[in-house]
C-alpha cells in the first residue's frame, strides 16, 4: 500500500530539507515528485540533456539533499546515472523515457504559466501605450483617471524607453507630461494592428 504525506503549514527551507531527509531515511513511501526542488533537477536536466551532480548545484546548494533527492528520482525511474567509459570515473546524470514525458509536461505548464503572466503582466501597459497614439503629449492625471496602474505602467514603459515623461513648470502645481519616443511608436502602432486584428475576429 503506497500513502501519499502531504506537509501543511509554513517551514523554513531548513525545516523542509531536514524533513525531506526524514521522509527519505525510513523510506517512507511517497512520490519523489513530491519533494522539493524534484521539478527544478528534472527541467534542469531535461534542458541540458545530460549533468553532472555538479551542475546542479545551483538548484540544490545541500550535498546531502542533493544525494537523496537524486536516489529517490532514480528509485522512481525518473532519473539514470551512467558512468564514461572512457576518461577518469565520471557519471553523468539523464532522464529517462518516464522523466522525460514528465519534464515534457512540466514544461508546457511552466510556459504557460509565464505566458498567463506575461499577459496580464502587459495588458494595461499595452493599452495605456496605444492610447497615447492620439496626440504628441498626454498628461499624467489624464492617463491615472483612466488606467489603475497607471504609475507602474509608466514607469516600466519608461524602463522600456518606450516613452518619456518631463515635468511642465508652467502650471501650478507642476504637472507630469508623457509622450511616446520613436520606438514606443512604432510598438504602439503594431500593437494597435493587433487589437483591431481581434477586434475584427470577435465581429
Amino acid at each position: 500500500m503506497e500513502y501519499k504525506y502531504v506537509i501543511i503549514g509554513k517551514f523554513t527551507n531548513r525545516q523542509i530539507d531536514i524533513l525531506t531527509f526524514m521522509l527519505l531515511y525510513y523510506q517512507l513511501p511517497m512520490d519523489s515528485l513530491d519533494l522539493k526542488y524534484a521539478k527544478s533537477v528534472l527541467l534542469r536536466v531535461a534542458d541540458k540533456g545530460a549533468v553532472k551532480k555538479s551542475d546542479l548545484f545551483d538548484v540544490v546548494k545541500s550535498h546531502q539533499v542533493l544525494d537523496n533527492l537524486l536516489g529517490a528520482l532514480m528509485k522512481d525511474e525518473y532519473l539514470k546515472i551512467e558512468e564514461n567509459e572512457r576518461g577518469p570515473r565520471r557519471y553523468s546524470i539523464s532522464l529517462t523515457t518516464k522523466g522525460l514525458a514528465v519534464a515534457k509536461q512540466l514544461k508546457k505548464t511552466e510556459d504557460i504559466s509565464v505566458g498567463r503572466e506575461i499577459f496580464e503582466f502587459l495588458s494595461d501597459d499595452m493599452k495605456l501605450l496605444i492610447s497615447l497614439l492620439r496626440g504628441n503629449e498626454t498628461r499624467f492625471k489624464s492617463l491615472a483617471g483612466r488606467f489603475n496602474n497607471a504609475y507602474s505602467s509608466i514607469s516600466w514603459l519608461k524602463q522600456m524607453k518606450l516613452i518619456d515623461v518631463r515635468i511642465d513648470n508652467n502650471k501650478y502645481p507642476s504637472e507630469e507630461i508623457v509622450s511616446l519616443t520613436d520606438k514606443g511608436r512604432k510598438v504602439a502602432q503594431k500593437l494597435k494592428e493587433i487589437e483591431e486584428i481581434l477586434e475584427g475576429e470577435e465581429k
